[in-house]
C-alpha cells in the first residue's frame, strides 16, 4: 500500500503538488498561491521563504518562528 502524501497547511490534498512545489523554487504564477504559500510557510515556519516573498520595504532582517507560540487554525480564502 502507498503511502498518502501530507495534505497542504493551506487546504490542500498534497503538500508537494500545492504550496510545496513553491517552497521549493516554483514562482508562484498569482497572488492567490502566493498568500495560500506564505500562510503554509508560515505554519511549517520556512523563514528563508517567507523573508523571500516579502517585499524588501517592510521585511524584516528576520523572524523568530522558533519561538512563536501562534497556533494556525487554518486558512480560508473568502474572494
Amino acid at each position: 500500500m502507498k503511502n498518502k502524501p501530507p495534505p497542504c497547511p493551506c487546504g490542500g490534498e498534497n503538500y508537494d503538488t500545492c504550496c510545496g512545489r513553491y517552497h521549493h523554487g516554483t514562482p508562484a504564477p498569482d497572488a492567490a498561491s502566493l498568500m495560500r504559500s506564505r500562510y503554509s510557510a508560515f505554519v511549517l515556519k520556512l523563514e528563508d521563504y517567507l523573508l523571500a516573498t516579502w517585499h524588501p520595504d517592510t521585511r524584516p532582517a528576520s523572524l523568530d518562528l522558533d519561538t512563536d507560540n501562534t497556533k494556525w487554525l487554518g486558512l480560508e480564502v473568502k474572494k
